[in-house]
């Protein structure tokens, strides 16, 4: 296999598009909200079919998160908020209560969905009964493959009710605060 460093096809919706109809005040509660760290915006619909899909078994259960990256410059600076709009269960996964393999069946079906704003922004998965966190292993895969500036990690235990955030190649810690839901799938702040 030969690896070609191209510029990627996807792009960030502008900014500038998102607000127009945003008032001043919005505009500056997001921008001081996300000085540091993007807001992660959850379409409600999509945190319930990712919360059915996880509590359906008692094994570690996964999929892609996709969606839209809205920014100030491009997908590596200026990134104000990761909109997430959809979520892919997989379906073709080895588990057990403590590890999860998933097929690259759940690749396919997320890229049925992409075009040049909308494609896979990260990835969740259950710990269930063992709490929210990222493991050796989440991070291992978040590094290998969610290294983008803009790439999620989520983990849920369905059973304890927690869920915990992680961004970026080095699986930065997202607060809670910077998570937001919608009910539309537009960054409202």
């Amino acid at each position: 296999m030969k690896w070609n460093n191209l510029k990627p096809d996807i792009s960030a919706i502008p900014l500038e598009v998102m607000i127009q109809h945003w008032s001043v005040f919005d505009v500056l509660k997001l921008l001081n909200a996300t000085r540091t760290t993007p807001l992660v915006v959850m379409v409600d619909s999509v945190r319930s079919k990712i919360m059915e899909h996880l509590s359906s078994r008692k094994v570690e259960l996964g999929g892609l998160l996709v969606g839209n990256v809205i920014s100030s410059t491009d997908l590596e600076d200026g990134i104000v908020a990761i909109n997430i709009t959809n979520a892919i269960a997989s379906c073709d996964f080895d588990s057990t209560s403590v590890s999860l393999s998933m097929s690259a069946d759940v690749w396919q079906l997320a890229n049925k969905l992409n075009d040049n704003t909308s494609f896979v922004v990260g990835w969740y998965h259950s710990h269930p009964n063992l709490g929210a966190y990222f493991s050796g292993t989440d991070r291992k895969t978040q590094k290998d493959f969610f290294n983008n500036e803009y790439s999620l990690g989520l983990v849920i235990d369905p059973i304890r009710k927690e869920e915990c955030w992680f961004k970026g190649a080095n699986s930065s810690e997202v607060s809670l605060k910077h998570v937001i839901r919608s009910t539309n799938g537009v960054a409202v702040v």
